[in-house]
């Protein structure tokens, strides 16, 4: 995010809305490969608040590293929905959609819950 312009806020994670490494997140990982989208591509990234974070002008759901089935589940079946709907863009419209979910959500929002 931040080779295309995004500055890293201070105190804050790169969280990968598709995993980079979660065996369950696969799914989703064939269809951003499949349209050419690489996993680190900024737009499957948010700057969230991590634990040290203290400050408030940077929203979201502060970013704990592993994420619950229940969010991987719910990544996987938003991205195969908009691959079948609208491909290349559709899947691009998704990411934001849950970026902006992510990045809008309070910092106590729980990840079993968030999609």
């Amino acid at each position: 995010m931040v080779s295309v312009g995004t500055p890293r806020p201070a105190n804050s994670a790169a969280h990968h809305i598709v995993g980079d490494t979660s065996k369950g997140v696969k799914p989703a990982r064939d269809i951003l490969k499949k349209h050419g989208i690489d996993i680190d591509d900024a737009s499957n990234g948010v700057f969230l608040p991590n634990k040290n974070n203290i400050d408030e002008s940077l929203s979201g759901i502060k970013h704990n590293g592993r994420h619950p089935n229940n969010y991987i589940d719910a990544v996987n079946e938003r991205i195969i929905q908009a691959d079948l709907t609208g491909g290349k863009q559709g899947v691009l419209d998704e990411l934001s959609n849950i970026r902006n979910i992510l990045s809008s959500s309070s910092r106590d929002a729980s990840w079993y819950k968030i999609l």
